[in-house]
């Protein structure tokens, strides 16, 4: 009996992790920026490929309406931007999966430049009172 019990225990543990790793998939929580509270971004670490670190980015608008927005990729210190893209999400969508390829291991990345349009005009101040 006691061996029924931890063989079902142990495959409840597997399943559990197992639909676990489905789920997250890799990916980490999704985190407001630092200025804007309605824009957020999450992160996938894909793995090492030669001399560069793979990752996979996806942004998401949690405004009603459409917005655009620079989007900047640099390294933990912030003292070399690695990439910068200007990105169009309509309201309430999540992006596809953006892959960045970097040097660095450990990157971050920085929203600026909020516009409520496809272009980059008329931008609007941070919103978020944790902002720059």
């Amino acid at each position: 009996m006691k061996k029924i019990l931890a063989f079902i225990a142990a495959l409840l543990f597997f399943a559990t992790a197992a639909g676990y790793a489905q789920t997250e998939g890799g990916w980490d929580n999704w985190e407001k920026t630092s200025c804007y509270s309605k824009i957020s971004f999450r992160m996938h670490y894909v793995g090492k490929h030669g001399s560069q670190h793979h990752w996979q980015v996806q942004l998401r608008n949690d405004y009603e309406e459409l917005v655009s927005f620079n989007y900047n990729i640099t390294d933990k210190i912030q003292e070399h931007t690695i990439t910068t893209h200007r990105k169009t999400l309509y309201g309430n969508k999540v992006s596809d999966v953006i892959d960045i390829y970097t040097k660095e291991e450990d990157i971050y990345l920085i929203v600026d430049k909020l516009s409520l349009s496809p272009y980059p005009e008329n931008f609007i101040d941070c919103d978020n009172t944790q902002g720059n």
